[in-house]
């Protein structure tokens, strides 16, 4: 990374900035230019000297500043001379000592204290959390039955995904292909040709047909269904897989409004249709993808930039460390798990006992699903539900606090994982800024 970076600290507030540089043990020279003067540090892997003590008043005016501009230039600098500070600790004195230097607040042994880097405040930042990474290697998938419990006691707790299912010939979507999908946080729903069912509780259609002659005759009811699909809202997509060997008709689908046309190969069983499951599978998750809202907030273009800069080079295990640093500074546990198919696993965290935990559920609990369909965070859980329970169980607890966020982790549409951290049932603070930073570095990392 040699190229300058820059951008605006009404995205990027000094505090957050000067973490993340600190947890990506980068060096370079920072810039910060603000209405109350500028500031310049030298970064050394993510160390700074500390200012000068006639110094320190300009630099916490500036460093608490929400409007400005930041310049990073990476590259060598000379090695730190005298008392030195981890940025990390450093962002910890600008939220707290800095900020009553003016009001007279601190004594001068205190200011002196201050300097050297041995108030509490700034020790624990510069401590970093004891990071525990669980075996990269997928488990097992999850024992179903771990669902069946809530299923039966609390079946608002579970959220799948509904995907409609129109067959002639329901042969298919029985067995393997609905417990693969159920696996996957998806209930198949099958329809019949006079079922009445309301469109607006499904997320997908698939109209199944694997002989054309199903439709025969019936044209116009099956053009009247893509119709109605048409007028939910947002739109339901329709997935149509049956023989498209009639132009004409598939004319007549595109124009009614079909999202996809999948051909169904000739033949039954065996490796074609094992095949075709597997297009058919992969086109309804695409279409799932596409409902997702993009993750909010966005960040602006020259923050996403120096977020990738900074982990460009670094592995996965490296970004969800820089990752759950920049946690700690918020909060006393914390741990990311990552989405998959058909599991969401555990992959690193600080504070939880996560050895205990069996690091993996499965696709379903409405406490992760959520988060990861919506882009949203949750602030705050129900330690008493059977989702809470479950998810206390793979971090190695037998209940979460009420106090328990829930943040996800992607970038785009893609969800590909989500942190959940908490102070130990203390009160949450405001993690505005961990929400919009997390979902970039969680993105980086868990696509790594």
């Amino acid at each position: 990374m040699k190229r300058i970076l820059s951008g605006s600290l009404t995205h990027l507030a000094p505090p957050a900035l000067m973490r993340l540089l600190s947890a990506t043990a980068t060096s370079g020279v920072l810039e910060l230019v603000t209405d109350e003067g500028s500031f310049r540090m030298e970064i050394d892997h993510g160390w700074t000297a500390v200012p000068p003590t006639d110094q320190l008043d300009a630099a916490s005016r500036v460093l608490t500043c929400s409007e400005g501009a930041f310049r990073f230039e990476p590259g060598d600098v000379s090695p730190v001379k005298g008392p030195s500070l981890s940025l990390g600790a450093f962002a910890d004195a600008v939220r707290s000592g800095l900020r009553d230097l003016e009001s007279g607040q601190l004594t001068d042994i205190e200011v002196d204290r201050l300097v050297s880097g041995e108030i509490v405040e700034l020790a624990r930042s510069a401590t970093l959390p004891n990071i525990h990474l669980l075996p990269s290697e997928p488990p097992v998938n999850p024992l179903d039955d771990l669902l069946e419990g809530l299923a039966d006691r609390a079946p608002e707790e579970l959220l799948f995904a509904q995907v409609g299912v129109v067959a002639p010939d329901p042969r298919l979507w029985r067995g393997a292909v609905e417990n693969e999908w159920r696996r996957r946080g998806w209930q198949v729903r099958q329809i019949g040709k006079h079922d009445d069912f309301d469109l607006a509780d499904l997320d997908v259609l698939v109209i199944h047909q694997a002989a054309g002659v199903s439709r025969r005759g019936n044209e116009e009811r099956w053009l009247d269904l893509v119709a109605r699909a048409q007028e939910t809202k947002p739109p339901l997509p329709v997935v149509w897989a049956a023989p498209l060997g009639d132009p004409a008709w598939v004319h007549e689908l595109v124009t009614a409004g079909v999202t996809f046309l999948l051909p169904v190969p000739p033949g039954e069983g065996g490796e074609i249709q094992s095949r075709f499951v597997d297009d058919l599978t992969l086109v309804v998750d695409r279409q799932l993808m596409s409902l997702r809202p993009a993750s909010r907030p966005v960040l602006p273009v020259a923050v996403t930039e120096l977020v990738d800069a900074l982990l460009h080079e670094a592995d996965p295990e490296q970004a969800v460390g820089v990752l759950l640093q920049l946690a700690s500074a918020h909060l006393l546990r914390g741990a990311v798990l990552m989405v998959e198919e058909t599991a969401i696993r555990c992959r690193a965290g600080f504070g939880y006992p996560l050895a205990r935990g069996t690091q993996a559920l499965p696709r379903g609990l409405g406490i992760l699903e959520r988060v990861i369909r919506s882009s949203n965070p949750t602030v705050g859980i129900d330690p008493a539900a059977g989702g809470s329970h479950r998810l206390a169980e793979v971090l190695g607890l037998d209940e979460l606090p009420s106090a328990t966020a829930v943040i996800p982790l992607g970038v785009g549409v893609s969800v590909a994982g989500v942190l959940v951290a908490d102070r130990e049932g203390q009160a949450l603070p405001d993690l505005s800024e961990l929400v919009v930073l997390a979902g970039r570095l969680g993105g980086v990392a868990l696509h790594s």
